[in-house]
């Protein structure tokens, strides 16, 4: 283990601290992204976790991740998310949905206030296919 503070440590040992502050937040027409964690900041070898707001009313394009499985959990809000096979699922605070490699999926905001959810990748290197334009992922 280190003994450095927390607050000083890099990448790649024993420990990093993320401030929210410090990592930009990338909009979107339905929302944002704001990427905390993963191979792109160093701060993980096998993980990506990121922050999402969806507008009410709005959904991030259909997309799937070829390379790893995603965890979707909802902070605030109500999204409606797809399911494999088909139909969909109503997601409030507290909910969350585990989706394999290789599963096409979307988001909506069914509600009339901005949701927030928390995504999780079991990859540092999260690859996103994009069916359609406009994704920012």
């Amino acid at each position: 283990m280190s003994n450095l503070d927390p607050q000083q440590m890099q990448p790649g040992e024993d420990s990093f601290v993320q401030r929210a502050a410090d990592v930009p937040v990338n909009q979107a027409d339905w929302g944002s992204l704001q990427w905390l964690v993963g191979g792109h900041n160093g701060a993980s070898k096998n993980m990506t976790i990121g922050r999402v707001t969806f507008k009410p009313g709005m959904g991030n394009p259909t997309h799937l991740h070829p390379n790893c499985e995603e965890v979707l959990y909802v902070i605030t809000g109500t999204v409606e998310h797809t399911l494999p096979g088909g139909g969909t699922t109503r997601l409030t605070a507290g909910d969350c949905i585990v989706l394999q490699a290789g599963v096409w999926h979307r988001a909506v905001n069914i509600g009339a206030e901005t949701a927030v959810v928390l995504v999780a990748f079991n990859s540092a290197q999260r690859q996103t296919v994009v069916q359609g334009p406009g994704s920012e992922e």
